[in-house]
């Protein structure tokens, strides 16, 4: 317990360790860090479970808990299938479109095409792996599964979503098609962007002069550009995103004696039926082969990557980058700053506002990339306010909700930080998009500031600094005259004002809430040591 000293810790360095107040536990917590990380993990190991596994009689009177059984049944569609389909498969670009056109049409029963069932049954039990973990994860956010010690079922479950749709990902190159060989070349192109980091963020110059953003693109890719190579290891890669997982779950199954699929006969048969059907109806979509001289209007990926595909159409380059990596923290992040016991949907408004925009999200953008629809300055600051709209709904029924449990008063519960970050936030990238007019700015001198700098006479900032002197129109740190003079607001020094008030608001909200939570340790601290007084006394 961080409260009490650790029996352990030898006594000339517990005298150091003040006797009550914010140093006491800060310190206490550094020094118990190992221990109580190792405690935390293995606590959670034992409560964890991969596909409903843990759920087998919840399962019996509640079909939700029956999506980890259907999630694992899909899985093993998807790799039966897989292996059947690796027998006829040729992973070589020449060959690996007609390779497989003679699945889909060399390889019937009389008049039933054996092969295409095959190939569907593969790409749709795909499709459907990532639905039904996709409603397992919202299913354990939305009834709180990741509280009582349960958060790695979460993040496990997130962690096999991404594995699927990476492996989703790996797997539609193999087609060698025109739309996935553009796909493939939109995606291979963002750890690039991570070779333009500012020279003022840490290790941001060493990134970029080491070209790891570059680096890593060309281990992925097995070369500059989309390849034979290309083709071999993202047939590698899928291959072993399905097996190592596997794998893993199977060993843990047979160490602890769990029950793999708590789902009965007639489920599997009802998902194998579907997945069939959608098969035989719908078959799986070969396109046209692989033309790297032609693109494509417009490029889309497979349909869990479309939401993503808008994103980063509403963002520059390295942000949307940085946001692709960043959204998956992001979730984890809200996940561990709910530490409330309530698991109730009426009692837990936030994330509950937090899932419910994910799913708008998912939906809408998933849309608007289809219909090819977006504007940088129209669309991205409405999507900016509606999370933040989410976001303080949420805070405010929550904010209800502990007003009424505690029978406090409103400014004893009302979280001043947390509304004005979020209102900061809204505003600030309102006047980003709609009055600075800072990329185009930033999107034209960029090319200027890459052939100054490139030969290394130069830093990023240096070249932006010179630019800033002789081409007043690229200038990215101040608004120009006419801009001004026009009657609109300073782009980037709001923005500056704005990212200072977002870090006035953490550093305080850090400085306040560590101080009651100091405050909390102390009281429950100084009732530990009162029930040990008496027993001392009587001794």
């Amino acid at each position: 317990m961080v409260n009490q000293v650790p029996t352990w810790l030898p006594a000339r360095i517990a005298n150091f360790i003040p006797r009550q107040g914010l140093l006491r536990h800060l310190l206490l917590g550094l020094i118990c860090a190992v221990p109580n990380l190792v405690d935390w993990v293995a606590d959670r190991w034992n409560k964890m479970d991969l596909f409903d596994e843990t759920h087998v009689q919840e399962a019996k009177t509640n079909p939700w808990y029956s999506l980890g059984g259907m999630w694992y049944w899909a899985w093993i569609l998807v790799i039966i299938s897989g292996v059947i389909l690796m027998i006829y498969y040729i992973p070589e670009t020449s060959i690996s479109f007609r390779s497989i056109e003679n699945i889909q049409s060399n390889w019937v029963w009389g008049a039933i095409p054996i092969g295409a069932m095959v190939r569907g049954i593969h790409k749709y039990g795909a499709d459907a792996f990532i639905i039904l973990a996709t409603m397992k994860c919202y299913r354990i956010w939305f009834t709180g599964g990741y509280k009582n010690g349960r958060e790695l079922s979460f993040i496990v479950a997130m962690v096999l979503l991404i594995i699927g749709m990476y492996s989703g990902l790996t797997g539609y190159l193999l087609i060698w098609n025109q739309r996935a060989l553009w796909a493939t070349k939109v995606m291979a192109t963002f750890p690039t962007y991570l070779d333009q980091n500012p020279s003022y963020l840490p290790l941001g110059e060493f990134i970029n002069a080491t070209n790891q953003g570059k680096t890593t693109a060309q281990v992925l890719l097995g070369g500059t550009s989309i390849g034979p190579a290309t083709v071999t290891r993202f047939y590698a890669f899928h291959f072993m995103l399905s097996f190592v997982p596997m794998i893993f779950f199977e060993l843990r199954v047979y160490n602890r004696g769990f029950k793999r699929m708590n789902i009965s006969n007639w489920a599997k048969l009802a998902v194998f039926g579907v997945i069939l059907a959608v098969a035989i109806l719908i078959p799986a979509a070969q396109g046209s082969p692989a033309n790297p001289e032609v693109t494509p209007n417009p490029i889309l990926s497979d349909w869990y990557f479309l939401a993503m595909y808008h994103m980063l159409k509403l963002q520059d380059p390295y942000l949307a980058t940085i946001l692709t990596v960043g959204i998956p923290v992001l979730v984890l992040l809200a996940l561990f700053l709910d530490r409330r016991p309530e698991t109730e949907w009426g009692k837990r408004q936030i994330a509950n506002w937090i899932g419910i925009g994910g799913l708008i999200y998912f939906i809408v953008f998933s849309f608007l990339i289809i219909e090819g629809i977006a504007d940088i300055h129209r669309d991205a600051p409405l999507w900016y306010y509606s999370m933040g709209l989410f976001l303080l709904i949420g805070y405010f029924q929550d904010w209800a909700y502990v007003m009424k449990r505690d029978s406090a008063k409103w400014w004893q519960t009302f979280h001043v930080f947390f509304v004005v970050f979020i209102l900061l936030c809204m505003s600030a990238n309102t006047l980003y998009h709609y009055f600075g007019d800072i990329r185009e700015w930033n999107n034209s001198a960029k090319a200027l500031m890459e052939q100054m700098a490139g030969g290394g006479a130069m830093t990023q900032d240096a070249a932006y600094d010179l630019l800033e002197k002789t081409r007043p129109g690229l200038n990215l740190w101040h608004t120009p005259a006419a801009t001004v003079a026009a009657g609109k607001p300073k782009g980037m020094e709001l923005w500056l004002f704005h990212v200072i008030g977002w870090l006035g608001c953490i550093v305080a909200g850090t400085v306040i809430g560590l101080a009651r939570w100091g405050a909390k340790r102390d009281a429950e601290l100084a009732v530990l040591e009162a029930k040990a007084k008496p027993k001392a006394a009587g001794a």
